[in-house]
């Protein structure tokens, strides 16, 4: 646990009050909660795996030992859940999404593994955070407060684009989201043109605040991403609509924005993007509208 407290759990914020959740109150949460313990030495095995390439194998077995363990506790608590132990709950949750992104949790399949991943955040948000929990009246109420920089409901704030001169994201970012809209205005059915119209207004949300936070852009202004998306277009990931591949190939963009700082979650956008082009290629209408987060990722990789 040293190594958790005074190294990794400033790896996983960049603001400081959202440090101290990570540094402090998860670890004094643990000590009643013996799988967020083994959660958290689990989280620390990975950041060693990262740091010391040539020990990796036995810090990720080490990682998968502890998360093992932890789902376990995990598992015979989480029928049970209640207002007494959704904390504990909640906390360790985070951590089964860290190792889901980090090596230790990939397979070949990026595809595959990126809807697991957005399957997990889903069910930990609509079981954990159903029933009007609300992260703003606990501990961890800077998880939420430092993401929401602007207003999660405040729809007003997110109708103009803000300026981008000290931003990270491309200039053409939100004429790129724009083009996006009207392509699935203009060549999606009734039925589901919707859905993809409010995902797209989404992904723009995650680019002004991304904006908004400058240098400070926490991968949660990204990853509130898929709870928000619908159903429909969950199915879509699911079965490799060319619909969904554009739009995860555009939220590729934003998460490449924050991969930098996060170390479990580096090259996912690489991954992501390799494997879209994979599935659209020889799909001209598809692949016309990829074009852009596809040398959009090219070009911030060599930057």
């Amino acid at each position: 646990m040293h190594h958790y407290s005074t190294i990794t759990a400033n790896t996983l914020a960049l603001r400081l009050d959202m440090q101290h959740i990570w540094r402090m109150v998860l670890p004094e949460m643990s000590y009643n909660a013996p799988f967020l313990s083994h959660g958290l030495l689990s989280v620390a095995a990975l950041h060693k795996a990262h740091l010391l390439p040539a020990r990796r194998d036995k810090y990720l077995d080490l990682a998968a030992y502890h998360q093992t363990r932890g789902m376990e506790g995990f598992c015979g608590l989480f029928i049970s859940i209640d207002e007494n132990n959704w904390h504990p709950a909640f906390c360790f949750s985070s951590t089964i999404v860290i190792y889901a992104f980090s090596s230790a949790g990939q397979t070949a399949d990026a595809m595959a593994d990126i809807l697991q991943i957005f399957v997990l955040i889903r069910g930990i948000r609509s079981s954990l955070l159903g029933a009007g929990r609300n992260l703003t009246q606990t501990p961890f109420s800077a998880w939420a407060n430092g993401i929401w920089i602007v207003g999660e409901n405040d729809e007003a704030s997110y109708d103009f684009d803000p300026p981008l001169d000290h931003s990270a994201l491309p200039l053409d970012t939100f004429q790129a989201l724009r083009r996006l809209f009207a392509f699935y205005r203009t060549n999606l059915s009734d039925c589901n043109r919707e859905d993809y119209e409010f995902a797209t207004l989404q992904l723009r949300k995650s680019a002004i605040l991304i904006v908004h936070a400058g240098p400070q852009a926490e991968i949660g202004m990204v990853m509130f991403f898929p709870y928000v998306i619908s159903a429909n277009v969950m199915s879509d990931i699911q079965a490799k609509d060319p619909c969904a591949l554009v739009l995860l190939s555009y939220f590729s963009v934003l998460l490449s924005l924050v991969e930098h700082q996060f170390w479990y979650v580096q090259g996912w956008s690489r991954r992501l993007i390799e494997a879209i082009d994979l599935r659209l290629d020889g799909n001209n209408k598809f692949s016309k509208v990829a074009k852009w987060p596809k040398t959009t990722i090219a070009r911030l990789e060599k930057s």
